[in-house]
């Protein structure tokens, strides 16, 4: 697995595109809790937002990760990093930044890479060899 983090419109899918050139493409959105991506679906954007639909439905994000690892190995996974900033006031944000910043840990102690981006600048902070 790869994991690809970073800040919102940072440029993480472009680096996925061009270290996976032509890899279909899974987009997450906030409506959906389940993994419902196709088998061939290699990149899976966003997977913040299948947390938040995840926080909105009421399912266990992190029973439902450990349950659905195996889908995940062989994926490479970009989520925004959302727990940095200001606390928000909303308790179901607050929820979801804490479901976020949770679920990125055990993605990324899973990942045999992990990749932060930054004003489209990547940085490999893991790779399996220094993990």
């Amino acid at each position: 697995m790869t994991l690809i983090i970073g800040g919102a419109y940072q440029g993480k899918l472009d680096y996925a595109m061009g270290q996976y050139p032509g890899a279909p493409v899974f987009q997450c959105d906030e409506n959906s809790a389940e993994f419902n991506f196709p088998a061939d679906a290699r990149i899976i954007n966003a997977f913040h937002l299948l947390l938040l639909a995840q926080v909105r439905a009421g399912v266990d994000s992190a029973a439902y990760l450990n349950e659905h690892m195996d889908a995940l190995r062989d994926k490479v996974i970009i989520c925004d990093d959302i727990s940095c900033g200001i606390v928000p006031v909303s308790p179901e944000t607050r929820q979801w930044r804490e479901a976020a910043g949770r679920r990125l840990v055990r993605l990324s102690g899973e990942a045999d890479t992990v990749v932060r981006v930054f004003c489209g600048i990547a940085s490999v902070i893991k790779t399996k060899s220094n993990s």
